[in-house]
Protein backbone atom coordinates (compact mmCIF):
# COMPACT_ATOMS: atom_id res chain seq x y z
CA UNK A 1 0.00 0.00 0.00
CA UNK A 2 1.82 3.43 -1.07
CA UNK A 3 2.20 6.24 1.84
CA UNK A 4 -0.38 8.50 0.09
CA UNK A 5 -3.26 6.07 0.39
CA UNK A 6 -2.58 5.12 3.72
CA UNK A 7 -2.23 8.75 4.10
CA UNK A 8 -5.77 8.92 2.90
CA UNK A 9 -7.11 6.64 4.95
CA UNK A 10 -5.58 8.06 7.80
CA UNK A 11 -7.17 11.15 6.75
CA UNK A 12 -10.45 9.89 6.63
CA UNK A 13 -10.64 7.79 9.60
CA UNK A 14 -9.98 10.92 11.81
CA UNK A 15 -12.86 13.05 9.81
CA UNK A 16 -15.06 10.57 10.81
CA UNK A 17 -13.88 10.48 14.73
CA UNK A 18 -14.13 14.42 14.38
CA UNK A 19 -18.01 13.88 13.48
CA UNK A 20 -18.42 11.02 16.03
CA UNK A 21 -17.15 13.00 18.68
CA UNK A 22 -17.49 16.82 17.83
CA UNK A 23 -19.31 17.61 14.65
CA UNK A 24 -22.44 15.20 15.46
CA UNK A 25 -22.41 17.47 19.12
CA UNK A 26 -22.63 20.78 17.06
CA UNK A 27 -24.73 19.73 14.59
CA UNK A 28 -27.34 18.60 16.86
CA UNK A 29 -26.66 22.11 19.19
CA UNK A 30 -27.60 24.12 16.16
CA UNK A 31 -30.56 22.79 15.13
CA UNK A 32 -31.69 22.58 19.24
CA UNK A 33 -29.73 25.45 20.44
CA UNK A 34 -29.92 26.08 24.51
CA UNK A 35 -32.60 28.78 25.77
CA UNK A 36 -32.33 31.09 28.85
CA UNK A 37 -36.04 30.77 29.30
CA UNK A 38 -38.94 28.10 29.00
CA UNK A 39 -40.19 27.81 25.93
CA UNK A 40 -44.03 29.02 26.19
CA UNK A 41 -45.15 30.06 22.80
CA UNK A 42 -44.39 29.55 18.98
CA UNK A 43 -45.18 32.77 16.63
CA UNK A 44 -45.41 32.31 12.58
CA UNK A 45 -45.05 34.75 9.69
CA UNK A 46 -47.58 34.17 7.30
CA UNK A 47 -46.24 34.33 3.65
CA UNK A 48 -43.23 32.60 2.70
CA UNK A 49 -43.64 30.37 6.45
CA UNK A 50 -47.20 28.82 6.41
CA UNK A 51 -48.44 29.94 2.67
CA UNK A 52 -46.77 29.81 -0.66
CA UNK A 53 -48.02 33.40 -1.58
CA UNK A 54 -45.16 34.99 -3.50
CA UNK A 55 -47.07 34.24 -7.00
CA UNK A 56 -50.18 35.04 -5.91
CA UNK A 57 -49.40 38.23 -4.07
CA UNK A 58 -47.26 39.14 -7.50
CA UNK A 59 -50.23 38.93 -9.39
CA UNK A 60 -52.15 40.95 -6.94
CA UNK A 61 -50.39 43.71 -6.58
CA UNK A 62 -49.81 43.67 -10.55
CA UNK A 63 -53.64 43.95 -11.01
CA UNK A 64 -53.73 46.68 -8.28
CA UNK A 65 -50.96 48.78 -9.74
CA UNK A 66 -53.28 48.32 -13.11
CA UNK A 67 -56.57 48.91 -11.81
CA UNK A 68 -55.20 53.11 -10.51
CA UNK A 69 -52.78 53.39 -13.78
CA UNK A 70 -49.41 52.54 -12.37
CA UNK A 71 -46.79 51.29 -14.18
CA UNK A 72 -46.47 47.54 -14.73
CA UNK A 73 -44.54 46.23 -11.34
CA UNK A 74 -41.96 44.21 -12.17
CA UNK A 75 -40.62 40.60 -10.20
CA UNK A 76 -37.98 42.36 -9.00
CA UNK A 77 -39.33 45.60 -7.79
CA UNK A 78 -42.18 43.60 -6.15
CA UNK A 79 -39.32 41.22 -4.48
CA UNK A 80 -37.32 43.90 -3.39
CA UNK A 81 -39.74 46.95 -2.26
CA UNK A 82 -43.02 44.71 -1.93
CA UNK A 83 -42.87 41.37 -0.94
CA UNK A 84 -43.04 41.01 3.24
CA UNK A 85 -43.83 44.75 3.73
CA UNK A 86 -46.65 46.20 4.81
CA UNK A 87 -49.69 47.37 2.60
CA UNK A 88 -49.58 50.45 4.43
CA UNK A 89 -45.74 51.47 3.16
CA UNK A 90 -46.73 50.26 -0.24
CA UNK A 91 -49.74 52.32 -0.51
CA UNK A 92 -47.84 54.98 0.89
CA UNK A 93 -44.98 54.63 -1.69
CA UNK A 94 -46.92 53.95 -4.27
CA UNK A 95 -50.55 55.39 -4.37
CA UNK A 96 -50.00 58.71 -2.71
CA UNK A 97 -52.57 60.12 -4.74
CA UNK A 98 -55.10 57.51 -3.92
CA UNK A 99 -57.19 56.94 -0.23
CA UNK A 100 -55.84 53.66 1.65
CA UNK A 101 -59.15 52.92 1.74
CA UNK A 102 -59.81 52.46 -1.86
CA UNK A 103 -56.48 50.96 -2.00
CA UNK A 104 -57.60 48.53 0.85
CA UNK A 105 -60.88 47.73 -0.82
CA UNK A 106 -60.10 46.78 -4.31
CA UNK A 107 -57.05 45.08 -2.52
CA UNK A 108 -58.97 42.69 -0.86
CA UNK A 109 -61.26 41.95 -3.63
CA UNK A 110 -58.27 40.94 -6.06
CA UNK A 111 -57.20 38.84 -3.00
CA UNK A 112 -60.44 37.02 -2.78
CA UNK A 113 -61.15 36.20 -6.28
CA UNK A 114 -57.19 34.74 -6.02
CA UNK A 115 -57.26 33.30 -3.18
CA UNK A 116 -57.23 29.48 -4.56
CA UNK A 117 -54.08 30.12 -5.71
CA UNK A 118 -52.24 30.30 -2.44
CA UNK A 119 -50.71 27.05 -1.35
CA UNK A 120 -49.47 25.75 2.24
CA UNK A 121 -46.29 25.12 2.29
CA UNK A 122 -44.82 21.71 2.65
CA UNK A 123 -46.40 20.03 5.84
CA UNK A 124 -47.38 23.27 7.40
CA UNK A 125 -51.02 21.91 8.72
CA UNK A 126 -49.19 18.76 10.40
CA UNK A 127 -46.56 21.04 11.87
CA UNK A 128 -49.02 23.46 13.39
CA UNK A 129 -51.17 20.75 14.86
CA UNK A 130 -48.14 18.90 16.33
CA UNK A 131 -47.19 21.71 18.31
CA UNK A 132 -50.84 22.68 19.88
CA UNK A 133 -50.74 19.24 20.68
CA UNK A 134 -47.29 19.55 22.83
CA UNK A 135 -49.77 22.43 24.24
CA UNK A 136 -47.27 25.51 23.12
CA UNK A 137 -49.21 28.38 22.39
CA UNK A 138 -49.41 29.72 19.00
CA UNK A 139 -49.84 32.86 17.15
CA UNK A 140 -49.71 34.35 13.31
CA UNK A 141 -47.86 37.91 12.73
CA UNK A 142 -48.34 38.85 9.13
CA UNK A 143 -47.94 43.08 7.70
CA UNK A 144 -50.75 41.20 5.60
CA UNK A 145 -54.01 42.70 6.06
CA UNK A 146 -57.24 40.94 8.56
CA UNK A 147 -59.55 40.15 5.78
CA UNK A 148 -57.21 38.67 3.43
CA UNK A 149 -55.19 36.70 6.63
CA UNK A 150 -58.67 35.25 7.78
CA UNK A 151 -59.81 34.12 4.19
CA UNK A 152 -55.90 32.83 3.30
CA UNK A 153 -56.16 30.48 6.54
CA UNK A 154 -59.62 29.30 6.04
CA UNK A 155 -58.79 28.10 3.01
CA UNK A 156 -55.48 26.67 3.71
CA UNK A 157 -57.59 25.02 6.51
CA UNK A 158 -55.24 25.99 9.13
CA UNK A 159 -56.95 29.31 10.73
CA UNK A 160 -58.28 26.79 14.29
CA UNK A 161 -54.34 26.32 15.06
CA UNK A 162 -53.64 30.08 15.94
CA UNK A 163 -54.74 30.96 19.65
CA UNK A 164 -54.17 34.48 18.22
CA UNK A 165 -54.13 36.53 15.07
CA UNK A 166 -52.49 39.74 14.44
CA UNK A 167 -52.83 41.33 10.64
CA UNK A 168 -51.28 44.60 9.58
CA UNK A 169 -54.46 46.92 10.26
CA UNK A 170 -54.05 46.20 13.83
CA UNK A 171 -51.28 48.00 15.22
CA UNK A 172 -49.91 51.35 14.04
CA UNK A 173 -46.24 50.16 13.42
CA UNK A 174 -46.06 47.03 11.29
CA UNK A 175 -42.71 44.91 11.09
CA UNK A 176 -40.12 45.88 10.58
CA UNK A 177 -40.89 47.26 14.05
CA UNK A 178 -41.89 44.75 16.51
CA UNK A 179 -45.23 45.81 18.22
CA UNK A 180 -47.32 42.75 16.33
CA UNK A 181 -44.98 40.56 17.78
CA UNK A 182 -45.11 42.55 21.10
CA UNK A 183 -49.01 43.06 20.90
CA UNK A 184 -48.91 38.60 20.09
CA UNK A 185 -47.28 38.30 23.12
CA UNK A 186 -49.53 40.39 25.21
CA UNK A 187 -52.69 38.22 23.64
CA UNK A 188 -51.17 34.94 24.40
CA UNK A 189 -49.64 36.34 28.19
CA UNK A 190 -46.10 35.69 27.46
CA UNK A 191 -42.85 37.13 27.87
CA UNK A 192 -41.08 38.10 24.85
CA UNK A 193 -37.66 36.05 25.31
CA UNK A 194 -40.65 32.77 26.01
CA UNK A 195 -41.03 32.94 22.30
CA UNK A 196 -39.87 31.81 18.79
CA UNK A 197 -40.61 33.88 16.07
CA UNK A 198 -40.55 31.53 12.59
CA UNK A 199 -40.06 34.55 9.53
CA UNK A 200 -38.62 34.37 5.90
CA UNK A 201 -37.69 38.13 5.12
CA UNK A 202 -35.78 41.04 6.58
CA UNK A 203 -38.77 42.70 8.56
CA UNK A 204 -39.49 39.68 10.50
CA UNK A 205 -35.46 39.27 11.43
CA UNK A 206 -35.49 42.80 12.36
CA UNK A 207 -38.76 43.26 13.84
CA UNK A 208 -37.83 39.75 15.98
CA UNK A 209 -34.13 40.64 17.01
CA UNK A 210 -35.28 44.38 18.17
CA UNK A 211 -36.56 43.08 20.86
CA UNK A 212 -34.32 40.01 21.32
CA UNK A 213 -36.80 37.22 20.58
CA UNK A 214 -35.38 34.29 19.18
CA UNK A 215 -35.89 34.39 15.47
CA UNK A 216 -35.61 31.12 12.89
CA UNK A 217 -34.96 32.31 9.67
CA UNK A 218 -36.83 30.10 6.86
CA UNK A 219 -33.87 30.35 4.25
CA UNK A 220 -32.75 33.95 5.97
CA UNK A 221 -30.77 34.58 8.60
CA UNK A 222 -31.50 34.09 12.25
CA UNK A 223 -30.73 32.46 15.48
CA UNK A 224 -31.46 29.21 13.59
CA UNK A 225 -31.32 28.99 9.65
CA UNK A 226 -33.70 26.13 8.59
CA UNK A 227 -35.12 25.26 5.01
CA UNK A 228 -38.64 23.43 5.71
CA UNK A 229 -41.12 23.82 7.99
CA UNK A 230 -40.98 20.52 10.03
CA UNK A 231 -37.74 21.48 11.48
CA UNK A 232 -39.20 23.56 13.89
CA UNK A 233 -40.21 20.67 15.74
CA UNK A 234 -36.98 19.79 16.77
CA UNK A 235 -36.66 23.01 18.74
CA UNK A 236 -39.54 21.99 20.61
Amino acid sequence: MDSFLIAFLIGAAFLTLYWVFYGQKKHNEMLSPKRKTELKAVIFDFDGVIADSFERQFIVFKELFKKFGKKELSKKEYTDKVWGNSVKKTCDKYFKNHSFEDITREYGKISKKHVKEVKIIGNAQEVLKKIKEKKYKTALVSNALRNRLVNDTKALKVNQYFDVMIAGNDVERQKPYPDPILKACEQLEVMHDEIIYVGDTKYDYKAAKSIGAFFVGMNIKGDLIISKIDDILKLL
